[in-house]
């Protein structure tokens, strides 16, 4: 199973503008596909900044357009694109990502999600990867929740990825200082940073979904 994402950039002095076409344009394709888009917004981190994501069990289904109803209106779908483009701040970048490994119930979309990014020189991707996942599961005994492990090589370079859902911002911010707190949650991410080429948390943020 792959997951699908696109970071948006839209332009900060128009986020409410920017919202309401980004959920006006997903909403309209979810109900018109098989697609099943979900859209997240940052609220820790690059303000200005959308996510779009769904998994993707079939890539050349997902690409080709294959999942859109045969009555889908594709001028509305036009319409609704022209008007999320006249408010992106930067050209949206698009990547897939492999599903490592998968702790907890994701059979619902959480409220909140944490994405933190690790980058690592491709010959050290496995170890990274095998390294993450140990952290994912102290951090899932310790605090609960969703989290999902992930890798991505093509358009990203070589990374490793820990998605963490949570139910509301008090839960994201509970969790994260049990697992911060924890000594054996700190030796296994430590065990990651001291691999050779390794740059821990080059990205990270919490988003809300909208869609």
């Amino acid at each position: 199973m792959k997951l699908w994402n696109r970071v948006f950039l839209m332009d900060p002095g128009r986020q409410g503008e920017a919202t309401a076409a980004l959920v006006a344009a997903h909403e309209a394709v979810n109900a018109a596909s098989d697609y099943g888009y979900n859209l997240w917004e940052t609220v820790v981190g690059p303000q200005g900044q959308y996510g779009g994501s769904a998994l993707v069990s079939d890539v050349e289904a997902f690409t080709s357009g294959a999942l859109m109803h045969d009555d889908a209106d594709v001028e509305q779908m036009a319409r609704l694109g022209s008007a999320v483009n006249d408010l992106v701040d930067g050209r949206p970048e698009d990547s897939y990502w492999d599903v490592r490994h998968v702790l907890g119930d994701w059979s619902e979309t959480p409220a909140y999600a944490t994405n933190v990014i690790h980058h690592a020189p491709l010959p050290q991707l496995g170890a990274l990867t095998g390294v993450a996942i140990g952290v994912a599961e102290r951090l899932h005994e310790v605090a609960g929740g969703p989290i999902s492990v992930c890798t991505s090589v093509i358009g990203t370079g070589p990374r490793v990825r820990l998605i963490l859902g949570w139910e509301s911002m008090a839960a994201w911010a509970d969790g994260t200082a049990i697992g911060m707190a924890d000594p054996e949650f700190q030796e296994r991410v430590a065990a990651g940073g001291a691999l050779p080429g390794v740059n821990l948390v080059v990205e990270s943020n919490v988003m809300r979904r909208l869609v």
